[in-house]
């Protein structure tokens, strides 16, 4: 089970990740994550993705929890989460400081 960070109201899940560039996998970033249960898509931090000088990979229509609908796009990185490595997967840029790991990969771990 992952410890949960008590800094957060209401607490939640928390476990370290690192980030890769997909083309340089030695340009990489570790960074808190946070487990999210409702997400379909992980996401990482905007700061991240600049550091990491990461390009578009697609554009894609997201659904926000209010119901309503954007485009924006994904970016591809390699994340490795639990002692998994995940060689391409596509994330969505948050300003937030800490990574949300959502079911696309939650879903690997049963």
């Amino acid at each position: 089970m992952w410890p949960y960070n008590q800094q957060l109201e209401p607490p939640a899940p928390f476990l370290d990740v690192v980030i890769r560039h997909p083309h340089t996998p030695e340009q990489m970033r570790l960074v808190a994550a946070k487990i999210d249960t409702g997400a379909d898509l992980s996401a990482i931090p905007q700061a991240v993705a600049t550091a990491l000088d990461l390009l578009p990979a697609q554009t894609i229509v997201a659904e926000s929890f209010d119901g309503s609908r954007t485009h924006i796009e994904t970016y591809a990185v390699i994340m490795e989460v639990a002692q998994a490595r995940f060689r391409y997967i596509e994330v969505i840029l948050i300003p937030d400081e800490h990574v949300l790991i959502g079911r696309d990969i939650l879903n690997h771990f049963y």
